[in-house]
């Protein structure tokens, strides 16, 4: 087996074809990462094509199962290095298709636990920045949702590198400035729950 302390070729060579089958399993893309990997290629080619943008953003996650499993799996593959610039360019696209992109963040979004770096923290800037655009568009899609939904995408949107995000009560004021108190009601409670959180681990 061993020559002067080295492998031998054959060991060697059985070793590559142990391991070869392993890094070939991990790098092959599943079906929902493929065709958001293509449309997002297409996209880089012609990148102010307006169809080429629509296809893009129809072949983007629109739940979280999805999301996760391709940009932030557990197995770190998939898009993962690149779902930064993936989820960067949605929410770019998101300033002129609103209508496309706000649904599907909050979508997600509220079906997230949590904050995390990367494609999940791109997500939560997503739902910040447009909304900061298109506010009455925000306020539309929420007005919709059961008070358990605001409550679930108001925890996502409430986490942050560093605990508290500081973009929470900012949209806070815009959604009581237009009047909307039961949605407002449902922010409050997920901040004082979340705080109170805060102060149970501390003590």
């Amino acid at each position: 087996m061993y020559k002067n302390g080295h492998i031998t070729p054959i060991i060697y060579l059985a070793i590559i074809m142990l391991v070869m089958p392993v890094s070939l399993s991990a790098q092959k893309l599943s079906r929902e990462a493929e065709k958001v990997k293509f449309a997002y290629d297409e996209l880089m080619k012609t990148p102010l094509a307006p169809v080429m943008q629509i296809r893009y953003l129809q072949a983007f996650p629109d739940n979280a199962d999805d999301f996760i499993n391709v940009f932030n799996p557990h197995t770190h593959d998939q898009l993962q290095e690149v779902a930064v610039d993936y989820v960067k360019r949605f929410r770019e696209l998101g300033y002129d298709f609103e209508d496309s992109v706000l649904p599907k963040s909050i979508a997600i979004g509220k079906q997230l636990t949590t904050w995390s770096p990367g494609a999940v923290d791109e997500l939560q800037k997503t739902i910040y920045f447009v909304t900061d655009k298109h506010r009455q568009k925000f306020l539309d899609i929420v007005k919709e949702m059961k008070n358990e939904e605001i409550q679930s995408m108001a925890r996502f949107l409430y986490s942050g590198k560093k605990g508290e995000n500081k973009n929470y009560y900012v949209l806070i004021e815009i959604i009581e400035r237009a009047g909307e108190k039961r949605i407002a009601k449902q922010f409050y409670k997920v901040a004082k729950e979340e705080s109170e959180k805060v102060l149970e681990e501390h003590e």
